[in-house]
């Protein structure tokens, strides 16, 4: 009997050491689950911006591809396969124009003379040989009209001060390849991950990319303080020095642009392929920047209304976008001349 006596405390002790481990390692696993869930959760905006986040189905368009995001804060609106590559065709001067200012944007005084190189095909700013055009200026020929012989024009003197050195040994050809090196480069920096460059204009079948690719640079462009004048531009009258002085008077060809709260927009246009691209940055009725992408609409109305019609459906979809404030959303400062 004293022997049972003794026996039966300690059962009682083990047990009760038992009961006590497995609170604790109980307590261990929940405080490893609440962990993890922050740790994958993340910051509100790491969230928001990452892969995972999906956007909603746009209204009925004929684009192949679109995607619509809130510049300020990252949230995908719409999306219809976002991921497939496609021909970015003059869209690539939205990077372009980024990195002349992002490299060069105190210095758009300085000036470069035109010369055979920088008359390439395609859409033209009207350069001329021995024009001497300042950098701002090219910037507007670009923007305005999408001029190709502007994007060299542009590529050429960025590339050169990518390179440094002596700028005699630098040829525009080797100074173009130096700046589409570094639009590849800027784009990846901006999230654009699948995005390739092989001219600074567009014309090469290598310039691709994905909507979702456009939205993010058109994103970070078109939030760019700096460039905003330019985009929300409809004419500009330049004075051309050189050998031939002269005033040229550029009008845009972006037919969205200064309808409603548009503050920017640039087409992409292969029109013996069929392919209609159109990124467009506007104001939500809230004040914030809403930027779309359409890429491969059946036809170049078509690509205008389809952006339209999102526009409009946003302040629907979104109730957030679609409160007003107390004053008129913000406009960019108009620079035109």
């Amino acid at each position: 009997m004293p022997i049972a006596r003794a026996r039966r405390p300690k059962r009682r002790s083990r047990k009760r050491s038992w009961r006590r481990r497995g609170r604790i390692l109980g307590l261990f696993a929940t405080i490893l689950s609440v962990a993890a869930i922050v740790i994958l959760a993340g910051p509100s905006r790491t969230a928001m911006t990452g892969p995972a986040q999906k956007g909603i189905a746009p209204p009925e368009v004929s684009a192949k591809s679109v995607f619509v995001l809130n510049a300020d804060t990252g949230q995908v609106l719409y999306e219809k396969n976002p991921d497939d590559v496609f021909r970015i065709l003059s869209l690539t001067k939205l990077v372009t124009a980024y990195l002349l200012v992002d490299r060069m944007g105190d210095r758009l005084s300085e000036t470069i003379k035109i010369n055979w190189p920088h008359l390439t095909g395609g859409s033209s700013a009207q350069l001329k040989r021995l024009d001497v055009w300042t950098l701002q200026d090219l910037l507007y020929g670009m923007v305005l009209v999408s001029g190709n012989d502007a994007a060299l024009a542009i590529a050429d003197a960025a590339g050169r001060d990518l390179l440094g050195g002596d700028a005699k040994g630098i040829t525009t050809a080797k100074a173009t390849e130096r700046f589409v090196q570094e639009m590849g480069t800027a784009a990846k920096a901006l999230g654009a991950h699948n995005a390739t460059f092989a001219d600074p204009y567009g014309l090469s079948p290598k310039n691709t990319a994905t909507a979702r690719d456009m939205g993010l640079i058109a994103a970070r462009i078109f939030t760019d303080e700096r460039l905003l004048p330019a985009w929300a531009c409809t004419e500009r009258t330049l004075h051309i020095d050189g050998k031939r002085p002269r005033t040229v008077v550029l009008k845009t060809s972006l037919e969205i642009l200064g309808e409603g709260t548009v503050i920017g927009a640039k087409t992409g246009s292969y029109i013996s392929a069929n392919i209609y691209n159109l990124v467009t940055a506007w104001r939500a009725p809230n004040g914030q920047t809403v930027v779309g992408v359409l890429l491969g609409s059946m036809s170049h109305p078509a690509r205008y209304n389809e952006m339209r019609t999102i526009i409009d459906a946003v302040p629907r979809d979104f109730p957030e976008l679609g409160t007003p404030l107390a004053v008129s959303p913000r406009r960019p400062p108009n620079a035109c001349g």
